[in-house]
């Protein structure tokens, strides 16, 4: 798993979730070189956007993240200045996550904006959206996805259609090819090539002001 996606993760355990009548699910559906179909539930760790949260609220985020690591005042309101910056962006513009109940080494898929997207380059409508693996130029998104312990790369662009993508939650559908990633793998895995589709529903779960709505 990537490091992006890994940290994406911690922050979203740390975003405090309202009760919800509907939790969301996704799925996802692989075939070629490995025959899969799994499902995820959805929460606030399955989906997160800073769009569903205001500056100031991503402010108070930091706030509460730094004071429980860090026990200098002066370090600590340091570290959330520098973390807000320009743009100051915590999970950025919009993160998926669809982990089998069988836990993320069994099979897991994720969404993620990179270091080069940004509220404008990702907006908060719906929207049609390439998929990629590595280097995301502003406007593409990034795919990670392992099957049965093995990494996966796209082995050309995938498509993201957004369907809904508000105060609500996203929505949205997918689908691209990849092969085993020789690079992020166990010596001599076996090279395999893969079609994925799936699509997700994912309420926002956030107590902010634009989820609360």
């Amino acid at each position: 798993m990537r490091h992006a996606t890994a940290v994406a993760l911690l922050l979203l355990a740390s975003v405090p979730a309202l009760a919800a009548k509907r939790e969301g699910s996704c799925e996802v559906r692989v075939t070629g070189g490995v025959q899969l179909a799994f499902t995820g539930k959805g929460g606030t760790q399955a989906a997160a956007s800073d769009h569903w949260m205001s500056r100031e609220e991503r402010r108070q985020m930091f706030e509460k993240l730094y004071a429980r690591a860090e026990k200098d005042p002066a370090k600590r309101k340091a570290g959330v200045e520098q973390q807000m910056g320009p743009g100051g962006l915590m999970s950025g513009p919009l993160t998926v996550h669809c982990i089998t109940a069988a836990g993320p080494m069994a099979a897991s898929f994720s969404i993620f904006a990179g270091p080069k997207n940004t509220l404008e380059s990702i907006p908060f409508k719906p929207g049609t959206y390439t998929l990629v693996s590595l280097e995301e130029k502003p406007g593409e998104l990034g795919v990670s996805l392992r099957l049965k312990g093995i990494n996966y790369k796209l082995s050309s662009p995938g498509v993201l259609v957004l369907t809904r993508f508000d105060g609500g939650g996203v929505v949205g559908t997918f689908q691209f090819t990849a092969r085993t990633h020789a690079a992020e793998n166990r010596a001599k895995a076996v090279m395999r090539n893969v079609h994925v589709t799936g699509s997700f529903d994912l309420p926002c779960l956030m107590k902010s002001r634009v989820c609360s709505k």
